[in-house]
């Protein structure tokens, strides 16, 4: 926020006041010390050290830790950049409900991997034979047409 400079007409007491630049537009000023109203003067622009170069920002960390990397970059544009060449995509241009359908892919091959592992189980406690339990529960044409690749691959594809 700006400092403005405000005198009394009357009785030549000046203050510097902080405040937005838009109340000092809607507000009036008082003269503490009499009650008058003041007048806004014409203040000397502040000397910031970026303005005159004066070097206040030397060895201070100017990078910000990326979450997605695990590490410092320089600026987002960066981080983007980074992450694209490495085949990330982002969550936008993943499409409406793209998270909650993978989630439901993952419930359901869940449900199916627990299904044969019961199935397995089941024939290895009837029959104690465990060759007969494997025939059961991963049959062949599984194996061959890539059910069972598709079902215990644990890759997320988009």
């Amino acid at each position: 926020m700006p400092l403005y400079d405000y005198r009394c007409a009357f009785d030549g007491y000046r203050e510097e006041i902080l405040m937005s630049y838009d109340r000092t537009k809607t507000c009036e000023v008082i003269c503490p010390s009499c009650g008058n109203a003041m007048n806004k003067l014409m203040s000397m622009p502040a000397k910031t050290p970026t303005a005159w170069n004066g070097g206040w920002t030397d060895g201070m960390d100017h990078t910000y830790y990326s979450k997605a990397l695990g590490r410092k970059v320089a600026n987002k544009r960066e981080e983007e950049k980074i992450l694209n060449a490495q085949g990330f995509v982002s969550e936008s241009e993943l499409g409406e409900g793209w998270i909650e359908k993978k989630q439901a892919e993952i419930v359901e091959r869940a449900a199916e991997q627990d299904r044969r592992a019961d199935v397995y189980n089941k024939t290895l406690a009837e029959t104690g034979d465990a060759n007969k339990a494997m025939t059961e529960a991963f049959p062949a044409s599984d194996c061959l047409d890539g059910t069972l690749d598709k079902l215990y691959d644990q890759k997320i594809t988009i």
